[in-house]
């Protein structure tokens, strides 16, 4: 018998308050900055933002309620809740242990904080999942992804401020014992550390971020124009060695599941994969790029639709740069 690791279901939560693109290009028209043209090229329509009484934490909290009640699932058969972000409420205690409070969840005692930036989801489901396997004792997870983007971004970055949005998602994993191998199969990683300097949060440094010398716009988000054509080429090309390895072709995946950044990216990674567009999900314009919620927010709006045969790949890339892609039978 194998030991499936398996996407019971999703949850998400956005704010209530809804930005359209006009917002943005008459705020950076009155600082003389044209982002008409980005915006279009990433594709954004629409995003939301947070209220001053929301956080990362009571995002992720709406959303594992939203999972939690779209699955019928009782939070005390939760065995071990993961908080990826890297907009995080607290340091001390983590976000996992105050969701373990707010949600009930008694019984989930390994409760841990991860920061993987926007591969944390992913990164969270593939180690994870080895995680459940090698424990008894773990049958179910709940692994949330939040981020608050809205709290830290410099609003003259004309990249990053009317890019993103905030949102959080939440993803069941449980563990099912079957005759046929499905579920989470395998995952692939590239690292190129020399864009390190590229986002950086805070720019000062937490050291530093507490000195009341240290400018306000030092203690939030740095983005630095930097040239990423490289993304569709290595995404292509860690998909391409997942699948090899795992003996799985390409016309058997059913969806790719991708970040949610940039539509144009995206579409030339498939290009390169030979793949229908058909096959490929993209919700940034309706949400703004939500970064370590976006695969899962992209997820949680096919999953109940899904024809469960075949694959899933979910691919992303997080800052500095790290890239991950993730195998899934369905």
């Amino acid at each position: 018998m194998e030991q499936n690791i398996i996407i019971r279901g999703t949850g998400i939560y956005t704010p209530k308050h809804e930005v359209s693109n006009e917002y943005f290009v008459e705020h950076f028209r009155s600082l003389g900055v044209d982002v008409d043209g980005l915006m279009k090229h990433l594709n954004r329509q629409k995003r939301f933002l947070a209220d001053r009484d929301e956080s990362s934490l009571s995002m992720g909290y709406e959303a594992a309620k939203n999972a939690l009640t779209k699955l019928n699932l009782n939070p005390k058969e939760i065995d071990m809740i993961v908080f990826a972000s890297d907009t995080p409420e607290y340091n001390s205690p983590t976000n996992a242990l105050k969701l373990n409070h707010m949600l009930g969840a008694e019984n989930a005692h390994r409760v841990f904080d991860t920061n993987c930036n926007c591969i944390g989801m992913l990164v969270a489901m593939d180690m994870i999942a080895g995680n459940m396997q090698q424990r008894a004792s773990v049958r179910t997870s709940l692994i949330v992804g939040s981020m608050h983007v809205s709290s830290v971004v410099r609003y003259k970055d004309s990249v990053a401020y009317p890019s993103f949005g905030d949102s959080a998602a939440a993803l069941v994993l449980e563990k099912v014992e079957e005759e046929e191998k499905r579920g989470i199969i395998d995952s692939e990683y590239l690292t190129d550390s020399d864009y390190h300097d590229t986002i950086v949060l805070p720019e000062c440094g937490h050291s530093k971020e507490l000195l009341y010398e240290v400018p306000k716009e030092k203690r939030r988000l740095a983005w630095n124009p930097f040239d990423f054509s490289f993304l569709s080429d290595n995404w292509a090309k860690i998909i391409t060695r997942l699948l090899e390895k795992n003996n799985v072709k390409i016309e058997d995946v059913n969806r790719f599941v991708f970040s949610q950044f940039s539509d144009a990216d995206n579409l030339l990674t498939l290009e390169k994969l030979g793949v229908d567009k058909d096959k490929y999900i993209f919700i940034g314009d309706q949400y703004g790029y939500t970064g370590v919620s976006s695969p899962i927010v992209a997820l949680n709006a096919i999953w109940d639709s899904l024809d469960k045969q075949g694959y899933l790949v979910f691919c992303s890339v997080a800052a500095g740069y790290s890239m991950n892609a993730v195998l899934y039978k369905l």
